[in-house]
């Protein structure tokens, strides 16, 4: 099933309606695609999670917490500040308080070596709502992602590739795996150089 960004708005709206909170689909996205990551990463030690102001972002506050629990070194790095959606604040204060919260602005020379050299890389900055191009912390974190030595997992779709017409702004990220949430959006085919290899993770949604 390949459903466009408003289809899948429209989707979360009626699961919402019908008793599958927001809350819930973000916990259930953040648990399925943190199950992933441990069952198709052969080693894996530390992961860097780079996550935006928005849901995209929640998903990946609830990846980290998760990663964390079953003894991975994550570190979130905030590409655009504290996060805007109540949700996504919500996942941001259940981090452990020894999880480090990094700002992209702010990173050390230690702590970008540590990214680059992580085991995982998470892109969790923009989803299926992204149009336009990348502003240049956005740049920067895609950037950072596409050079890392580690396998890239993008939370729905790459950020910087359209969900719809999958055109890619310039600068968008490339991962190794893309994890669609609850179904493919035409980007993953339109855009498979960018998306590698897609897996529609479950999320609750029925089907």
């Amino acid at each position: 099933m390949t459903v466009t960004a408003a289809e899948m708005k429209e989707i979360e709206r009626n699961a919402a309606e019908n008793g599958l909170s927001y809350a819930q689909m973000m916990e259930n996205a953040g648990r399925a695609a943190a199950d992933f990551i441990c069952q198709n990463q052969p080693v894996l030690r530390t992961a860097a999670i780079f996550v935006g102001k928005g849901n995209n972002g929640g998903d990946g506050f609830v990846i980290a917490r998760y990663l964390r629990e079953r003894g991975v070194r994550a570190a979130v790095i905030l590409v655009e500040g504290e996060p805007k959606s109540e949700i996504a604040r919500d996942n941001r204060n259940k981090l452990d308080a020894s999880t480090p919260v990094w700002p992209i602005a702010d990173l050390q020379m230690d702590q970008i070596n540590w990214i680059f050299d992580a085991d995982a890389t998470v892109d969790a900055i923009y989803g299926t709502g992204f149009h336009g191009e990348l502003d240049d912390l956005a740049r920067a974190a895609t950037t950072m992602i596409c050079r890392s030595l580690g396998t890239v997992f993008a939370i729905d779709l790459p950020s910087g590739v359209n969900a719809d017409t999958g055109e890619a702004a310039n600068g968008a990220a490339m991962a190794d795996h893309t994890l669609a949430l609850h179904a493919q959006k035409p980007a993953h085919e339109l855009a498979r150089a960018h998306c590698g290899v897609t897996t529609v993770l479950d999320i609750g949604i029925p089907v």
